[in-house]
């Protein structure tokens, strides 16, 4: 089985037309809380920043969703986001990132 990482905003998609056909328990009803609180984009959005995120050689699946999640909102926290990953990026690399997630 493949694995997809999700963003927040895809998570949220999904459990609100979940919970449209049918009652969800309350782990989900809690997630379904925290997903609706922590979205800061729309799902189309949140995939298609994604995508673009990916196409740049030096973010995989996994970075992308995070950086979408998150948002960060200038290259310090672009840094901090990459420092588990122990990737150094370059003011260019940080630069694209940020110009992805405003939209520009």
């Amino acid at each position: 089985m493949d694995r997809k990482y999700l963003t927040i905003a895809e998570t949220k998609e999904i459990l609100e037309n979940i919970a449209k056909d049918r009652e969800i328990n309350e782990f989900q009803k809690d997630v379904l809380n925290y997903v609706k609180t922590m979205s800061k984009t729309k799902p189309d959005e949140a995939k298609e920043m994604v995508k673009k995120l990916m196409k740049l050689d030096f973010v995989n699946e996994k970075m992308a969703v995070k950086l979408v999640d998150i948002m960060p909102i200038n290259a310090e926290q672009v840094r901090s986001i990459f420092y588990k990953e122990k990737k150094d990026l370059s003011e260019e690399q940080i630069i694209k990132i940020l110009e992805i997630l405003r939209g520009e």
